[in-house]
């Protein structure tokens, strides 16, 4: 019986399209998106942790347009930084990614990807930590900018990498395009997220201390040497206190002291709030003093001008 041999063909496995023009174009990008998502959603993170901090907010159409502008403005950053991180960081290693394994005879792997984003971010953290501790900065800053670097390269610098291993112009801008709507989901969600945790209480937002009066009594000062004494008996105490008139918070002048003595009383705000009525020598009249701070480190405040500006003269009780 004869027998025949039949030699089974194996196809050898295609590699990834060579990228080239438009498709480094797409890598950077991926990576100008993924780095914008990554730092908006750093801001939203950090907005959502300043809420139980002490914060205020203006309101009006003026501060309403200064909001407005101001996300404006912070959109254009965000592209912008993305753009150049891109350039500086992500494409770097995607080139030391492929360079390496080409050199080492070894497959371009997603560990190999890593180990280039770790190279980069040891280099970037020797470059801004050993100059900074030099000048008297401290060692701390070169791990902090190794662990600052390597995670917010390794998303960007994956979402690249998956940009290379696609075939057609096409599907490497498309990706481009589902990890910006990714980017922008999770960001959304995180804030809708956090404010719905604070609006049902979940997590506690920042709220002034409930300061009674005999919490108040006792010696307040402000950074420039003013002190102000309440007593027990309602008396009060004043020593170079500044008086931020509307013609010298608008026109840029010096403020007037205010020294004497006079009363306080614990009263509340036309609004409901606790609020500090004080009364000395004439020349604090009519002035509500806020209650903010803390528990443990309260202080006492007057909106300077309109407080849209949020600019305040603040008393630190001793």
């Amino acid at each position: 019986m004869a027998h025949w041999a039949v030699k089974k063909q194996v196809a050898a496995p295609t590699g990834p399209e060579r990228v080239g023009g438009a498709g480094w174009t797409a890598v950077w990008l991926t990576g100008a998106v993924a780095l914008s998502a990554e730092g908006a959603l750093a801001l939203v993170v950090y907005f959502l942790a300043g809420l139980r901090d002490e914060h205020y907010f203006a309101f009006g159409i003026s501060a309403y347009v200064g909001y407005l502008l101001a996300a404006v403005v912070t959109v254009v950053m965000l592209g912008l930084t993305g753009l150049i991180g891109s350039a500086a960081a992500v494409l770097p290693v995607v080139q030391l990614s492929r360079w390496s394994a080409r050199r080492t005879g070894r497959a371009e792997t997603m560990r190999w990807y890593l180990a280039a984003c770790g190279a980069f971010a040891a280099a970037a953290a020797v470059c801004a930590g050993v100059p900074t501790a030099l000048l008297g900065g401290g060692w701390t800053v070169l791990p902090l900018v190794l662990v600052a670097a390597f995670l917010g390269l390794v998303p960007a610098v994956l979402c690249a990498r998956a940009v290379t291993v696609l075939r057609g112009t096409g599907a490497r801008f498309g990706l481009t395009g589902v990890v910006f709507v990714c980017g922008l989901t999770l960001s959304a969600v995180v804030l809708v997220g956090g404010l719905a945790a604070y609006g049902t209480g979940l997590i506690q937002e920042y709220q002034p201390p409930r300061l009674t009066a005999a919490k108040l009594v006792g010696t307040w000062a402000d950074e420039q040497g003013g002190t102000l004494t309440l007593r027990a008996d309602g008396t009060a105490v004043a020593h170079d206190l500044e008086v931020h008139t509307a013609k010298a918070a608008y026109g840029g002048e010096a403020p007037e002291q205010c020294s004497g003595s006079g009363s306080w009383a614990r009263d509340a705000s036309p609004s409901g709030t606790p609020q500090l009525d004080l009364s000395v020598s004439g020349c604090l009249e009519g002035v509500g003093w806020q209650f903010g701070g803390t528990e443990e480190q309260p202080s006492l405040y007057y909106w300077i001008g309109d407080p849209d500006s949020l600019d305040r003269y603040t008393l630190h009780h001793r």
